[in-house]
């Protein structure tokens, strides 16, 4: 090897490895310091670039997660304040039925109808002040909520907060009247058709025994006629008397019986042939009446036996005797459908008949009579299926909140966990680095030194 000193390659080499160790121990001592192997896109490019990304959807993933959060807030608020209206209905339900109780009087309601206006405005009240962070959820104006659930555009669900509970907005009903029907269901006497010893005997009757007991309660018990029914079923008037007695008038030929000044002498009888014929229930058949496309058929002695026939057929229909007790009304939270046959018993009724759909509210639902303390009632159960129905949504979606909670948390560990492959630090690699990069610049600087001394010998030469 030959002795140079202009160019020291020794030295250029050692100076060469001492620069790649000093390098070494700076990457190695820099990513001790930060616990990441990559510090920059310098140091690996690719993964800096996929390292970032993860970063952006864990962020993303976590503000999600609070989204989701928040809307379970919103939910549960909204909950809360539906519990309560829901109580408010149920009370003012149990007012309604108590109303429409006979044994109350027309003042009683006027009371009851008091507790039924405070509570129709309570729940008002409840569904125009219950809001989340400025936003009214239960009056109908917050509209579709769209909340974002995900990291990226698109990732969200909408909850429907368009149906309000206020009480104009609840309580849609179909309803009609058949009006006074009692006619169908007997035989109708008014005015004087039916006179019996100068006593004018009205009503409708459906039976021949309540023809009978009609006539013995409006003669009194100073008449000397008396009205029974025999074996037979038939009529039969007895003068126990000792004069005669007249009978007279148009319901008295049509029911069979003898008419004029002396018919029914003392210790006398008349039978009518007629009156059990006059007097039958309403019977129907066939499509005489439909409800909901089910026919109602059958015998029935009275406005409540047709009500209670209606009410057993399970059509989704709630029908009540009218509070005159000569008809009947038909209450739906859903379109009804009602058909009576032109010229039937009914026909010439008020009944409404085709689809009826669903109306109204219960903002001016009252108690003050049995017909709309019988409304109030189906209207306040439509309005408990609408509340309920709302209240099932919202516990449904805040459950959907609760599961993506918790795969958006499992999302952001798995992100996570791959991001830590590429950015961190393995502490045991890079320790070891370190040492080596250590050694390597101690020896290094020892080496050089001795490379830069090579050069000295030359002056051995020269002596």
């Amino acid at each position: 090897m030959s002795l140079v000193i202009n160019t020291n390659i020794s030295s250029l080499v050692a100076q060469n490895n001492l620069n790649g160790s000093q390098s070494a121990l700076a990457k190695a001592t820099e990513r001790l310091s930060s616990g990441l192997k990559i510090n920059s896109a310098a140091d690996n490019a690719a993964g800096f670039a996929i390292a970032t990304n993860f970063q952006t959807q864990i962020g993303g993933l976590a503000q999600a997660s609070n989204n989701a959060s928040d809307a379970i807030n919103l939910a549960q608020t909204a909950g809360s304040a539906l519990n309560q209206v829901t109580s408010n209905l149920q009370a003012i339900r149990d007012l309604a039925v108590q109303a429409a109780n006979g044994t109350y009087s027309a003042s009683n309601r006027q009371q009851i109808n008091t507790e039924v206006q405070q509570r129709l405005q309570e729940i008002t009240r409840i569904a125009n002040q219950t809001s989340f962070n400025g936003t009214n959820v239960l009056n109908g104006s917050a509209g579709t909520l769209s909340f974002q659930i995900g990291a990226n555009v698109g990732q969200a669900i909408d909850v429907n907060l368009s149906q309000g509970v206020q009480s104009s907005q609840i309580g849609q009903i179909a309803q009609t009247s058949s009006g006074n029907i009692s006619s169908a269901f007997g035989y109708t006497i008014t005015g004087s058709n039916l006179s019996i010893a100068g006593t004018s005997v009205t009503g409708t009757f459906s039976s021949v025994s309540g023809l009978a007991n009609a006539i013995n309660t409006q003669l009194g018990t100073g008449s000397s006629v008396t009205a029974s029914v025999n074996a037979n079923g038939e009529l039969t008037l007895t003068n126990a008397g000792t004069g005669s007695v007249t009978v007279s008038g148009s319901s008295a030929t049509t029911l069979g019986l003898s008419t004029g000044s002396n018919v029914l002498t003392s210790g006398a009888s008349e039978t009518s042939t007629n009156a059990a014929s006059e007097t039958s229930s309403l019977t129907l058949t066939g499509t005489a009446l439909t409800v909901n496309g089910t026919a109602i058929t059958g015998t029935f002695s009275s406005v409540q036996s047709l009500v209670d026939t209606i009410n057993a057929n399970g059509l989704n229909v709630s029908a009540s005797v009218n509070g005159a007790q000569n008809g009947f009304n038909l209450f739906s939270n859903s379109t009804m459908e009602v058909g009576a046959v032109s010229g039937g018993v009914l026909s010439g009724s008020s009944l409404t008949t085709g689809a009826i759909a669903v109306t109204g509210s219960l903002q001016n639902g009252n108690v003050l009579t049995v017909d709309s303390a019988n409304a109030l009632v189906a209207g306040v159960d439509a309005a408990l299926n609408s509340v309920s129905n709302l209240a099932s949504d919202l516990g449904a979606v805040q459950n959907r909140f609760q599961s993506t909670i918790a795969t958006l948390s499992a999302q952001s560990t798995n992100l996570q966990s791959s991001q830590s492959s590429i950015q961190d630090a393995n502490f045991a690699q890079e320790t070891a680095n370190l040492s080596k990069s250590q050694v390597l610049e101690q020896a290094g600087i020892s080496v050089l030194a001795q490379a830069n001394a090579q050069p000295q010998q030359v002056l051995k030469l020269l002596g």
